[in-house]
């Protein structure tokens, strides 16, 4: 996400997974105060959809990111800026809508709901990896918190509901970014979940040797256990 600890002014190359290279200064009122506050500075959320045959029919499905205000009742579409707005405004901010982030699967009407959160890192389509006739998601959720250690989620569709399968934990430095060029499609997650020759790879951080520095262990071939 970002760097939690540090002032993000001070920065230059942070990610956050709502972040556009184009920002605007919107003005709104609190859900909390009901007043104005001219002095946040807003951009336009990013969202994420894939696409794939999630429930084994042959037929492609969509899923559909969703960041939704409880409070208000409605779709968030924009939200404090990172790059110009210290964290605590931001973490602040969405506690402040009751944030539900969650993601729709159309064709069977079911949402499957993340918690309290600004948005995702990354959701993306691995194929069928556990080869039981059905494309499983692996997705990176952009907690609202102070850590850089996160995790990698793998879902299926089992018995019409989503399951997660396979757990491991990433580094957010996988998805820094510059913001001047804009918002990367994050199709992999850099040294921890990578394709190779057509399989996918993964490294999990929590696997560390100390040998004098600190070192994560080498990639290994992803395997996804099958739906119970």
């Amino acid at each position: 996400m970002i760097i939690k600890q540090v002032s993000l002014l001070l920065v230059p190359f942070l990610l956050f997974s709502s972040c556009t290279k184009k920002t605007e200064k919107i003005i709104i009122k609190s859900n909390v105060s009901n007043k104005v506050d001219v002095n946040i500075k807003f951009h336009k959320l990013k969202k994420f959809l894939v696409v794939g045959d999630f429930d084994g029919d042959g037929i492609k499905d969509t899923i559909v990111q969703h960041n939704f205000s409880r409070l208000r009742k409605a779709e968030i579409d924009n939200s404090p800026d990172p790059f110009q707005n210290d964290w605590e405004i931001v973490e602040k901010w969405f506690y402040e809508q009751d944030p539900d982030l969650n993601l729709t699967f159309k064709k069977h009407r079911d949402t499957l709901h993340l918690g309290a959160a600004q948005g995702l890192y990354c959701l993306i389509n691995i194929g069928d990896n556990n080869q039981d006739g059905k494309d499983e998601i692996a997705l990176v959720i952009d907690y609202l918190d102070y850590s850089r250690i996160n995790n990698c989620k793998i879902y299926s569709f089992c018995n019409g509901k989503w399951v997660i399968l396979k757990k491991f934990d990433i580094h957010e430095d996988a998805f820094n970014f510059d913001p001047d060029k804009g918002y990367p499609d994050f199709t992999t997650i850099k040294d921890f979940l990578d394709m190779k020759n057509g399989k996918w790879f993964y490294k999990d951080y929590s696997q560390i040797s100390y040998e004098g520095r600190e070192e994560v262990g080498n990639m290994q071939k992803l395997k996804v256990d099958r739906c119970k």
